[in-house]
C-alpha cells in the first residue's frame, strides 16, 4: 500500500484507525475510561493496529460495523443523558455525554480530509459528490 511518508498511513490504514477510533470513543461514552495514558503511548497501539489492515474490503467492512455500534448507542440516548459527565482520554477532564458524543463524528471527518488530500497526490481531483 502506498503511502505518502514511510511514517504516514496509508488510504486503508487511515479507515482502520477511523473505526477502531469509533469503538474506543464508543467505549468512553458508555463511561469506560480510555486506559492509555498519553497520545504519544496510544499512537504507538494505534499505528500497529492499523498496520494490520491491508485490504479495502476488510477496512470498509470494520468501519461499517464501528459506525453502525456507534449509531447504535446514540439511539438508546434520551435527553437526561445528554447532561452526564464522561471522562475524556489523556487527562482532559471531563465533559457531558452531549458534547462527547460529537467526538466521533469530528474525528471521522478530521481523517476524511486527510484521504481526501491523498486522493490528490493520486491525481485523483474529483469531488466524488455524485455530480
Amino acid at each position: 500500500m502506498w503511502k505518502p511518508t514511510p511514517s504516514a498511513r496509508s488510504i486503508i490504514e487511515i479507515v482502520a484507525h477511523s473505526a477502531n477510533s469509533l469503538g474506543n470513543i464508543l467505549l468512553q461514552l458508555q463511561g469506560v475510561p480510555f486506559a492509555v495514558p498519553t497520545s504519544a503511548e496510544a499512537n504507538v497501539k494505534f499505528l500497529t493496529h492499523d498496520a494490520e489492515f491491508n485490504d479495502r474490503r476488510t477496512a470498509e467492512a470494520y468501519l461499517e460495523r464501528k459506525c453502525a455500534d456507534y449509531v447504535a448507542f446514540l439511539s438508546t440516548l434520551n435527553p437526561e443523558d445528554l447532561g452526564e459527565m464522561r471522562t475524556l482520554p489523556f487527562g482532559l477532564g471531563e465533559a457531558p455525554l452531549g458534547y462527547f458524543m460529537t467526538m466521533g463524528a469530528a474525528h471521522t471527518m478530521g481523517h476524511i480530509s486527510q484521504i481526501e488530500y491523498i486522493q490528490t497526490l493520486y491525481g485523483d481531483l474529483d469531488w466524488h459528490t455524485g455530480f
